[in-house]
Order: structure tokens, then C-alpha cells, then sequence
């Protein structure tokens, strides 16, 4: 390629390149298209996946604390019905997590979808692409979190106001490194991130849970966003979720024979 010979990037030269190639593989621009398409729809699905995900979870969070704020100022008692519409709630979430994490993985998969034709590119213009497999693999990856992070601020940035800033933070530090480029850099934020996820959301509760002691104002949940990694844990998950639709569906057939009779 221009590249290789000349020792430097001539633009005409690749213009010149991708035309050459275009014409000799027709089926060239389809296949970045196609590409193309596909990461999007799975970016799209992603996106609106998580989100519903996760607003749900929102609302079911915010009901929890308005009856805990009633119950605590007694303008409330506690009633069997309560502990039972809790133990409902708890299960209608106990999938969340999951779907959550594959809505992230969705758009992880759409991402490298939409940025792997950038290596047939690279190539046929003449400029190296040994790398660009592992660009696009962290690029996606990271691009996934950064939009994951920045969604959950928006998301809890009411119910969980100091927890969200922390995907804030997270969010902003990760759109400040992304224009660099820079794998081993990406690797950092990405560790980075997971550790201060862990620390913030998981281990600093159970700490304070161990010494029996209130957690700080600024020390906040996002709802129990707890993965178990044993399959039977993971299939009770899923036996919970159906039992409750099963519950909300024998209920909304119930009062609809009510009112229709």
C-alpha cells in the first residue's frame, strides 16, 4: 500500500485505494452496511433494554422508600400485605442484574459491529491494522460502560443523588480518556471503575452492615444489583420472575372479570 512504500500517509493515495477495491469487490460497501446495521440495531436494543431495566427498578426503589418514610413517621402501620408486596417487589427484581448486564453485553456486541469495518478500511487504504481487532474489543467494551454509567446517573440521579454522581464521575473520567485511544490507558479506567463499583456499592454497606452501624448520608444502593455466579441461584432468579408475572397475571384477569361482570 501507499504506507508501506512511502513511509507516510497519503489521503489521495487511499481514496484511490478504497476506489480500487471498491471496483474490484462490488459487494464491499453491502458488507459495511451491513455491518453497520447490525450494530446498530443491537447498540438500539441495548440501550432501550438497559433502561428499562433499570427505570424499573427506579420506581419499585422509590415506592419502597415512600412506604419506609410512612412507616418510620407513622402515618403507616405495618401490615402482612406490606411485607408480602415487598417480598413481590424483591421478586419481580430478582432478574434485573442479568438482564441489565446482557443489555450492556448487547451493546458491546453492536459497537464492535459498527467499528470492525474500520479494519477492512485501514487496510485497503494502505494503513496498518494489526492492532485494530484489540482497539476495537476495548473500544467497545469501554464505550459500553462509559454510556452504561453515564444512563444510570440519569436514571437514579433523583432517587440516588450521591450514588449517581459516582457513575458520574465515572462517566466523565472515562469520555475524558476515550479520545486518546490509548489500550493500556482504557485497561486502567476499566479496573479503575470496577473498583470503586465495588467499593462504593458492595463492600463499604457490608462493612458497615458488620459493625452494626447506620450507613453514612453519602453512602447509597442502587437497588440489590447482586449477580450470583451458581446456576441454581441464577434459575431461582428466573422460577421468581415467572411466579410473579404468573401472580400479576391472575390478578389483572381477576379484576377484569370483576368489572366486566
Amino acid at each position: 500500500g501507499g504506507y508501506a512504500e512511502a513511509g507516510s500517509f497519503d489521503p489521495r493515495k487511499a481514496l484511490e485505494n478504497l476506489a480500487a477495491y471498491q471496483e474490484k469487490n462490488p459487494g464491499f460497501a453491502a458488507t459495511l452496511a451491513a455491518w453497520l446495521t447490525v450494530g446498530l440495531v443491537l447498540v438500539l436494543f441495548g440501550q432501550i433494554v438497559f433502561l428499562y431495566s433499570e427505570i424499573r427498578a427506579v420506581l419499585v426503589v422509590r415506592d419502597q422508600d415512600l412506604r419506609a418514610m410512612l412507616l418510620e413517621e407513622e402515618y403507616m402501620k405495618e401490615a402482612s400485605k406490606i411485607s408480602q408486596l415487598a417480598s413481590e417487589e424483591n421478586a419481580s427484581m430478582a432478574q434485573r442484574p442479568y438482564i441489565s448486564l446482557l443489555a450492556m453485553l448487547a451493546m458491546v456486541a453492536g459497537l464492535a459491529c459498527v467499528l470492525y469495518p474500520l479494519c477492512d478500511i485501514l487496510n485497503v487504504v494502505g494503513l496498518p491494522s494489526a492492532p485494530c481487532l484489540l482497539l476495537v474489543t476495548f473500544g467497545s467494551l469501554f464505550t459500553a460502560l462509559v454510556a452504561c454509567a453515564f444512563w444510570m446517573f440519569v436514571v437514579w440521579s433523583c432517587t440516588r443523588t450521591w450514588a449517581a454522581l459516582v457513575f458520574l464521575a465515572i462517566s466523565i473520567s472515562g469520555e475524558i480518556l476515550l479520545p486518546s485511544g490509548n489500550p493500556i490507558f482504557l485497561l486502567i479506567w476499566i479496573i479503575a471503575s470496577f473498583g470503586v463499583i465495588l467499593g462504593y456499592f458492595y463492600y463499604a454497606p457490608d462493612h458497615y452492615a458488620a459493625i452494626k452501624e447506620p450507613k453514612p448520608v453519602w453512602l447509597q444502593d442502587v437497588g440489590d444489583f447482586r449477580v450470583a455466579l451458581d446456576a441454581d441461584e441464577v434459575a431461582q432468579a428466573v422460577q421468581e420472575r415467572i411466579a410473579y408475572e404468573k401472580r400479576q397475571a391472575g390478578k389483572a384477569l381477576a379484576n377484569w372479570y370483576f368489572f366486566d361482570v
